[in-house]
């Protein structure tokens, strides 16, 4: 049972970034919210499997686990904005640059007292064992997801907007090079 909802929520997975790159009633953000939404599911999917949870245990641990997720995200959009400023490395004063990469190493300890806290607060509700394997799961989620977006990446061989096929360069309907 644990192995179909692993294989099921991967092949999900990998449907998500096989989806064609126009169309649809919204723009690129209604496509983009979607995608966020559907690996979402997924994901609370692989977790539940993973940490075998009961419909008891799901009750009581996906609650805690949203408020970590928000209190992740927003260390990550801080994050995210430190390492835009930091890209312009180059423009940076000696000072700034210590200073943005010091906020870096901040956020890093501030997502590891986040996890740490949610450890105690998870082993109330699923058991230390579980509390431990939550971030496993997040990890190995995450190693998959990867893996399923490079493969889609790497199927753009001909026929699918790759070099040569239908819409991709040098293909029927895709860019080609200016013959000067």
């Amino acid at each position: 049972m644990k192995t179909i909802a692993s294989i099921l929520t991967l092949f999900i997975a990998t449907t998500l970034f096989a989806q064609p790159g126009q169309g649809g009633p919204g723009g690129p953000d209604d496509r983009k919210d979607e995608r966020k939404e559907k690996i979402k599911a997924h994901k609370i999917a692989f977790i539940s499997t993973e940490l075998d949870l009961t419909p008891e245990e799901a009750e009581k641990f996906w609650p805690v686990y949203n408020e970590m997720e928000a209190e992740m995200e927003k260390v990550g959009e801080e994050k995210r904005a430190t390492m835009k400023k930091i890209r312009d490395f180059d423009e940076l004063s000696e000072n700034e640059a210590y200073e943005l990469t010091e906020k870096l190493f901040d956020y890093d300890s501030q997502e590891g007292n986040i996890r740490k806290k949610y450890l105690a607060k998870f082993a109330t509700v699923v058991g230390k064992k579980k509390a431990a394997k939550v971030f496993l799961a997040e990890e190995k989620f995450k190693r998959e997801l990867l893996k399923r977006i490079k493969e889609g990446q790497n199927d753009r061989g001909p026929g699918n907007g790759g070099p040569g096929g239908p819409g991709g360069p040098g293909g029927p309907g895709g860019p080609t090079e200016p013959q000067d």
